[in-house]
């Protein structure tokens, strides 16, 4: 197994998924071993030297995303992991699969780019064994999941509600990631039951909520504080506090069992959010959350599909200024409807948010196959039928231009140190503040401290 992601910014990502296929191989005979190049500062040469140590009958590669989806300075991470596939196959004739969230999203386009002729859709924990035991790749071809370029795809992926254990210490240098950020993170869930306009979710984990079982998530949550020492944990659920009522098990489990770890959340819904859910979230130690409402405007969020209201939006921020938990509020400008209107209320909300609190702003919608931001796009003649989506294209509402949105935001925020846009996350201030924050065990969550980094880059430019 090889784990392509080598992007460190705005934090590094553990292979997660890459583990859980790693282990899903492990139980089924093979023997195993994961290669991670997120820290290697010559991925060609250390590829070389894995094929040369263990000379594998199969590889597996895992690719987590195509792009940076970053509007204003995109940039594809596919032509490495082509030179990758091409060191590959001058040195192994290996049975190879590749997999990973953004190889669900387009799977063919990125067989027919990288040169490799079978792709596995959605989770690899069924499907990479089924694959590589199979007896000829004609079979291979079969397993359902396993997208052929030759063949496309003859079965829909297998979606189990029944998880193996990833034990991620075992498969990944994980204290190298908690030596540039303390947290390690954990998936309680997959799939997604919303229909947000631009989200692929659904096609990554499918269209239904599939939860694992509480005290299996918590045993994994106590098996790396054994193993690795680590006393922070995210949890990457599409949306935390979805389904009803998984959020109070899981938190309740977590009290249940005794766990003394700081806690945070990568997405929270503002829909249905409730302060008896909060005050558990502070009892069962969370800290900070990353809350998603995109917008503060109805039109906007009726546009993209989120299934709440600007009312919605000013309770959750209502109830959680009340609370100990700091958040992290992320908009998403100049989708569908979007216009000086929606765009002022949104400001106007991030100017109202307490001192605690912090937004993030990201301008601009990546467009991907099958999405409704698709459709859309293709309505208003952004995008051609053939058009291929592998090379970054991004949807901008026609009611503004991109350059007055983003002079809208900059000039209408009251606090912009309390503000982080999506070019400034990749900064090298940010990169050396979080390490910094490592370094120092200053707490947890590193964005807290982005007005500190962007106030020192200020001054060194003068």
């Amino acid at each position: 197994m090889i784990s392509t992601n080598s992007e460190t910014a705005p934090q590094p990502t553990v292979p997660l998924g890459a583990a859980w296929v790693a282990e899903a191989l492990r139980l089924s005979g093979f023997e195993v071993r994961l290669l991670d190049l997120c820290f290697q500062k010559k991925p060609l040469a250390a590829i070389e030297a894995s094929l040369r140590a263990f000379r594998p009958d199969g590889i597996g590669l895992s690719i987590r995303n195509l792009d940076n989806c970053d509007f204003l300075s995109p940039q594809s991470y596919l032509p490495a992991v082509k030179e990758m596939v091409d060191c590959i196959k001058a040195r192994s004739d290996a049975r190879t699969l590749v997999g990973g969230a953004g190889v669900s999203l387009m799977p063919l386009q990125v067989l027919d780019y990288l040169g490799l002729d079978h792709a596995v859709v959605g989770e690899g924990e069924r499907a990479a064994p089924s694959f590589f035991q199979s007896a000829s790749v004609a079979k291979a071809c079969q397993v359902p999941g396993v997208v052929s370029r030759k063949g496309g795809m003859p079965k829909p992926p297998q979606l189990s509600t029944r998880f193996v254990p990833p034990r991620t210490h075992s498969w990944v240098d994980t204290r190298r990631y908690l030596g540039m950020e303390p947290v390690l993170p954990v998936q309680g869930k997959r799939g997604c039951a919303n229909r947000c306009l631009y989200c692929t979710y659904h096609k990554v984990e499918g269209e239904a909520w599939r939860i694992r079982e509480p005290a299996a998530v918590v045993d994994e949550m106590l098996s790396a504080m054994r193993h690795t020492g680590a006393r922070e944990f995210e949890f990457v659920d599409s949306v935390f506090n979805e389904p009803p009522g998984y959020l109070e098990l899981l938190l309740e489990e977590i009290l249940r069992k005794g766990v003394r770890a700081r806690l945070s959340v990568s997405s929270l819904s503002p829909k249905g959010l409730i302060a008896g859910q909060v005050r558990l979230m502070e009892r069962a130690g969370m800290t900070s959350l990353v809350i998603t409402p995109e917008s503060a405007s109805d039109s906007t969020l009726t546009a993209l599909g989120k299934g709440f209201t600007e009312a919605d939006v000013h309770r959750a921020a209502e109830i959680l200024s009340g609370s100990g938990i700091r958040a992290l509020w992320c908009f998403l400008v100049g989708g569908p409807s979007e216009n000086e209107e929606s765009v002022a209320k949104t400001v106007g909300f991030v100017n109202r948010l307490p001192r605690k609190q912090s937004a993030y702003i990201t301008t601009g919608i990546r467009i991907y196959p099958g999405t409704g931001v698709h459709r859309l796009a293709l309505e208003e003649g952004m995008v051609e039928p053939d058009q291929n989506l592998l090379h970054p294209a991004f949807y901008f509402t026609r009611e503004l231009t991109p350059q007055k949105t983003i002079e809208m935001l900059q000039q209408g925020v009251s606090d912009p140190s309390r503000c982080i846009f999506s070019s400034e996350a990749n900064g090298v201030t940010l990169t050396v503040l979080r390490r910094l924050g490592t370094l120092l065990r200053l707490p947890t969550p590193f964005w807290r401290y982005a007005g500190y980094a962007k106030r020192i880059s200020t001054r060194g430019r003068r």
